[in-house]
C-alpha cells in the first residue's frame, strides 16, 4: 500500500502516522459502517409496524420469497452471507455472449479450484436500488434486469413483468437512513 503516491497521501492528509495496520482496519471499519443503512421501512415493518410497508410492497416480499430469491439472498442484510454458481439454472455465460473473462471465473481466481468455477459472493440486497449496474460484470443495467435475469438463470424460472415490479419494490423498502461519517 505504501507504493500507492495516492493512497499515502490520503492516510498523510488524516492521520500523523500515515499508514499503518491500525489506520487501514480504522479506514476498512469506517467504510463498511457506511454500509448499514438501519431504520429501514422492511426493518420497521419487522419489528411490528404493519404500516411501514404497503400492499404492494408485501405482495414484493411474498414473491421474493416464492420464487425461492431468498434462499441465497436472507438474513440481516439481505445476502452477503454465501456464495453462489453465476448460472446454476442456465448457460448464464454463454447465453450473455462475448469472451469469458478472468472476473467471470469467480472464486475461481482466488483459489484455483474447478469447484470454484463461476462462484461469486450473493450480495447483500440493502442498497441493491442505488447500486446499477448489476452483477460481477455489470451486464444488468436495471434493477429490473438483475431480478428477471436471475429468476431466468438462478431459479430456472421466467417472470412476470408485474412480479419483478413487484419484487422492485420491495427490495426499495430495504434502504434506511445512512448514518453520517464519523458516526
Amino acid at each position: 500500500m505504501g507504493s500507492d503516491e495516492r493512497l499515502v497521501a490520503d492516510f498523510d492528509e488524516v492521520s500523523e502516522q500515515g499508514i499503518t495496520p491500525a489506520m487501514v482496519s480504522g479506514a476498512i471499519a469506517a467504510f463498511l459502517r457506511t454500509l448499514a443503512t438501519p431504520g429501514s421501512r422492511f426493518d420497521r415493518w419487522l419489528e411490528g409496524d404493519d404500516a411501514a410497508l404497503t400492499e404492494a410492497e408485501l405482495e414484493g416480499y411474498r414473491l421474493f420469497k416464492s420464487y425461492g430469491c431468498v434462499s441465497c439472498h436472507q438474513g440481516a442484510n439481505v445476502g452477503g452471507n454465501m456464495y453462489g454458481r453465476m448460472g446454476l439454472m442456465g448457460a448464464y455465460f454463454a447465453d450473455r455472449g462475448g469472451e469469458v473473462t478472468q472476473a467471470d471465473l469467480g472464486r475461481f481466481g482466488v483459489t484455483g479450484l474447478a469447484e470454484d468455477r463461476h462462484l461469486f459472493k450473493v450480495p447483500s440486497l440493502r442498497l441493491a436500488v442505488h447500486n446499477a449496474p448489476y452483477f460481477h460484470d455489470g451486464s444488468a443495467e436495471t434493477l429490473a434486469d438483475a431480478i428477471r435475469l436471475m429468476a431466468r438463470y438462478q431459479l430456472g424460472r421466467s417472470i412476470s413483468r408485474a412480479h419483478v415490479r413487484a419484487i422492485e419494490a420491495f427490495l426499495a423498502t430495504l434502504v434506511g437512513e445512512r448514518p453520517r461519517p464519523g458516526r
